[in-house]
């Protein structure tokens, strides 16, 4: 057959020519293909099977054309190939075997491949999870375990801090509360100094602070949280020192209470002033006087005959008539020479009846024994007293040409420290009690910005710098006008710049209103981190008044009391960072108010003062303390989140590409069992073609 192959015979493995022998029925096993041809030399009629002998209607010229055909394009799977040496006789060419049966093993691969992969799918829509365990991706797996740690470390973090942020919001209440009752129990305090009030009135207003000091003790003692009160600390046994200075002042012009100080957390610095007189000794003053003084005080009326001897001069006698009024008038002879509420008479001129007058009060008179050399000292003589006290505080003789007692004015700086040393200390400076307490003075570099009015005058600051040096410097109007180490400019010079030194020094310039508000600068630049300060004094005195004496005393004592506890919180997983919440002991001992002079009420509103501020002082470290610690609870829990969220990004699944995939893989699954189906039965069709071939 010449031409063109025709369609159905391409692709036929000799060059694409099909004879017409070759179009006879052909079985496919998977992708093996078994075709019966007549083996070569064979008659078409001998197989009945395969064809019936039509010889009889075929004519001779038929019959040579036919086998001339199957000369010319003989079957190629007729003709026997000869394998070369080492080549199988099946190679390139399919092998149907009813032992092995190849589709149905490739069709159970793609099954089970089929059923893994469905099973993955269904193990992450299941957990949510890609990377579940290391088998997943064993490198990933291993980051992701290490973030995992990190929030967990992050949420521990996070748990700490929110128990420091109660503890320390307890505290706050509990230091709010008690700061309350102190203001009210200062306005009480303030009552009490009222000089007018009998003394009942007095021991009903005394009966409620005991009461609410006694409430102060039991909200400090009882505020706690789990078990942590920061309200107290730890019982311990204290040294308490305070530390007192006394400077006086003649007639000052101002006196200023401006608290100027760098001390420890938890010290009091309390600052009073007194005015009264201060009687200079004599060698003229009798002995008789000192008699009379121990014996001259009482709450009633009484007279005291006192013998002023034979030698002639001036006699001032110091009153001291406390709160309640009292009177007080002194005769020579039966003349009234001296009396309260009158003017000094010289020369021993009578005077006036006495006035009531309260506190310290100077009576002055010029005493000539041949007027007689008894005096008599009459006590609220004729008058009905009730609830008044007085006492003689002290009787001199002076000679005339000496200066007679003048009014000055005492400042009383008394600082107060409590820490607890091993071994115990008979007293400490707030330097020591710093450094055993762990704690830095409060403001060792700060300014303080003064307006000191409208008189000019010459400014003197005693200063005390305990045993660490220090820096101080006044400026005024950009002059530096005073400093310490550097001497006096008179008139407002400039100084050169400060030294630094340590103990009690004593700094003074001329202060001139028109430079305008004065600068103190202490530790300007930094200084001692550990270093402790306080003024003690500052007054503004005349330019020719003598300086200021100051006398320093310092007492100490063994007592009960709070050490301060410090509790430190993890700020992040790898513990190279604390937040810290220390303890302050707001109990009426800590707060000094189990040790109220009721005689002094003056002391009392000056203690209630110190304490109400030492409770303010710790709300404030509350306060901010736990402000402190909610920013660092609100950024742990940013981080444990962005963290955990880092580990989903590595491991959480697609459950949207997830859930297509798993359809497409149920569909695979599917087609595969249909496969493997049609190729277990493929045997079957090989053996139906020997079926009755035995016959």
């Amino acid at each position: 057959m010449g031409g063109r192959v025709p369609a159905a015979d391409r692709g036929h493995p000799c060059g694409g020519h099909r004879g017409p022998q070759d179009r006879r029925p052909r079985l496919h096993h998977g992708l093996h293909r078994v075709e019966l041809r007549p083996a070569a030399g064979a008659g078409l009629g001998r197989d009945r099977r395969l064809s019936r002998p039509r010889a009889s209607s075929l004519t001779a010229d038929r019959a040579d054309r036919q086998r001339s055909h199957i000369r010319q394009t003989p079957y190629c799977s007729a003709r026997p190939r000869i394998p070369r040496r080492g080549q199988s006789r099946i190679s390139g060419a399919a092998l149907s075997s009813i032992n092995t049966n190849r589709a149905a093993l490739q069709a159970l691969r793609a099954l089970n491949a089929a059923a893994d992969q469905l099973r993955a799918s269904e193990t992450r829509i299941a957990t949510g999870l890609r990377i579940a365990g290391p088998k997943d991706d064993g490198a990933t797996f291993s980051i992701a375990q290490g973030m995992r740690a990190e929030v967990s470390g992050w949420q521990v973090v996070g748990q700490g801090l929110a128990r420091g942020q109660s503890i320390l919001d307890v505290a706050y209440a509990g230091a709010e509360r008690i700061s309350d009752l102190l203001v009210g129990l200062k306005e009480r305090a303030v009552a009490y100094n009222d000089a007018t009030l009998d003394t009942v009135a007095k021991a009903a207003i005394r009966s409620e602070m005991e009461a609410i000091t006694r409430q102060i003790d039991q909200i400090a003692k009882g505020t706690d949280f789990d078990g942590v009160n920061l309200l107290t600390g730890r019982a311990t046994i204290n040294t308490r020192t305070e530390t007192t200075y006394l400077t006086t002042l003649k007639q000052p012009l101002r006196v200023f209470n401006d608290r100027m100080s760098a001390l420890p957390e938890g010290s009091t610095h309390a600052t009073s002033t007194s005015e009264g007189y201060s009687l200079p000794t004599s060698p003229l003053t009798p002995p008789s006087f000192a008699a009379a003084v121990a014996a001259a005080s009482g709450t009633n009326s009484q007279t005291i005959a006192v013998d002023a001897g034979p030698t002639g001069g001036r006699i001032s006698l110091l009153l001291d008539a406390y709160g309640a009024p009292d009177i007080v008038e002194i005769w020579q002879n039966g003349t009234r020479v001296a009396a309260t509420g009158q003017a000094y008479a010289p020369g021993g001129g009578a005077v006036g009846p006495g006035a009531a007058v309260s506190n310290q009060h100077l009576l002055s008179f010029d005493y000539d024994p041949a007027d007689g050399q008894t005096i008599e000292f009459r006590f609220n003589e004729n008058v009905s007293v009730s609830g008044t006290a007085w006492k003689l505080s002290g009787a001199v003789l002076q000679d005339p040409a000496d200066p007679p007692p003048a009014r000055q004015t005492t400042v009383s700086t008394v600082i107060g420290t409590s820490a607890e040393f091993d071994p115990p200390l008979p007293s400490a400076d707030p330097e020591q009690v710093g450094r055993a307490l762990g704690v830095r003075p409060q403001g060792s570099s700060s300014t303080y910005t003064l307006d000191a009015g409208g008189q000019a005058g010459r400014m003197d600051m005693t200063f005390d710098a305990f045993g660490d040096a220090d820096r101080v410097e006044i400026w005024q109007g950009g002059v530096r006008v005073a400093a310490s180490g550097q001497a006096y400019a008179a008139g407002g010079g400039a100084v050169g710049p400060a030294a630094a030194v340590s103990g009690r020094q004593t700094i003074s310039f001329d202060y001139d209103p028109a430079g305008g508000p004065l600068s103190f600068r202490f530790n300007e630049g930094g200084g001692t981190p550990e270093s402790a300060w306080v003024v003690s004094s500052l007054s503004l005195n005349a330019a020719n008044a003598p300086l200021p004496a100051t006398a320093a005393g310092t007492s100490g004592r063994q007592e009960p009391g709070f050490g301060l506890i410090h509790y430190d919180f993890l700020a992040n997983p790898r513990g190279d960072s604390h937040l810290r919440a220390s303890s302050r002991d707001l109990t009426a001992a800590g707060l000094r108010l189990d040790a109220l002079n009721w005689d002094t009420p003056e002391t009392i509103l000056a203690t209630i003062d110190v304490a109400g501020k030492l409770a303010i002082q710790a709300a404030t470290y509350f306060g901010e303390r736990l402000a402190g610690f909610n920013r660092t609870g609100a950024q742990t829990g940013r981080m444990s989140d962005v963290v955990q969220t880092g580990v989903g990004n590595l491991v959480d699944a697609d459950l949207a590409k997830e859930g297509a995939r798993l359809q497409a893989l149920q569909v695979q699954q599917r087609l595969a069992a249909q496969s493997l189906t049609i190729a277990n039965a493929a045997p079957q069709w090989l053996l139906s073609l020997y079926r009755g071939s035995g016959g």
